[in-house]
């Protein structure tokens, strides 16, 4: 061998060369292998209108390529079912979170159910249970009507609707939510979301009771009762109550309004 150091030269650039080829090709082939991994991801099976709570129904797990899959989507379906699209989604595309609404986002309207309608009654600690009702019980509305004519009064307490459920007490929408720190040397009337300037109390009723609900507190006075939460019966048969049969005497009485509360200070109202 006429230069044997030249020649070493050689087969060490060569032996580096091979190495870093080597190299190379084995991090490609990590790239590769990463971007072709198959990731669960959750799809929709059909197209999703706007506004539409998400259930089993409407999306499904498939398992696509790293490469392919969008950065935001989802990849359990626990954490899909019960939101709310807040896009439109197409057949086959992929659940991504910042195309959903929480719950909380939507508002009361989440909380409606099918062919259900929210309806507003106004109340006062005194005709909602002395501010103890909370989103999530269920209530009987009860109004009282005068049938009299003239001066005559013919005073009636009617049980309009049986087992309606509460969907809100004022702002307040869940009956799990956390109480603050401030809260809690509030009166539980207040906490409840009655306060005592009086609110409203949000049902859940069907149309057709929504209209006459919304009839009767034009007509009378109404009130709520609250239902136990072990009471099995849905709906019990009752009797209008009127002045005779309540107070045991058959004379008409004439019926006379409850004076407003006034609170009387030292020195004067």
């Amino acid at each position: 061998m006429k230069n044997p150091r030249a020649f070493l030269v050689a087969l060490i650039v060569a032996f580096l060369a091979t190495l870093a080829q080597c190299k190379y090709i084995d991090e490609r082939e990590k790239e590769l292998l990463e971007l072709a991994e198959l990731i669960p991801t959750v799809v929709a099976i059909k197209k999703i209108p706007p506004d539409f709570r998400l259930d089993e129904t409407m999306v499904e797990v498939i398992e696509i390529p790293r490469k392919w899959r969008q950065p935001m989507a989802l990849s359990a379906p626990e954490d899909v079912l019960g939101q709310i699209a807040g896009m439109p989604f197409h057949e086959g595309e992929q659940i991504m979170s910042h195309k959903l609404l929480h719950p909380d986002d939507a508002g009361l309207a989440y909380y409606v159910n099918h062919k259900f309608r929210a309806v507003a009654v106004a109340v006062d600690p005194i005709t909602a249970v002395g501010g103890h009702l909370m989103p999530g019980n269920y209530v009987d509305v009860l109004g009282s009507f005068d049938f009299g004519a003239g001066e005559k009064s013919d005073m009636r307490t009617v049980t309009l609707l049986q087992n309606v459920e509460v969907l809100s007490v004022g702002e307040v929408l869940d009956q799990g939510r956390a109480v603050s720190a401030e809260e809690i040397d509030e009166p539980r009337d207040l906490r409840s979301g009655i306060h005592k300037g009086g609110s409203t109390v949000t049902l859940q009723v069907t149309p057709e009771e929504a209209q006459k609900l919304i009839l009767a507190q034009e007509l009378g006075a109404l009130a709520l009762t609250l239902r136990s939460l072990w009471e099995q019966e849905r709906s019990v048969k009752l009797d209008h109550a009127t002045i005779h049969n309540t107070l045991g005497i058959p004379q008409r009485v004439r019926y006379k309004t409850r004076p407003k509360y006034s609170m009387i200070r030292s020195g004067g109202l």
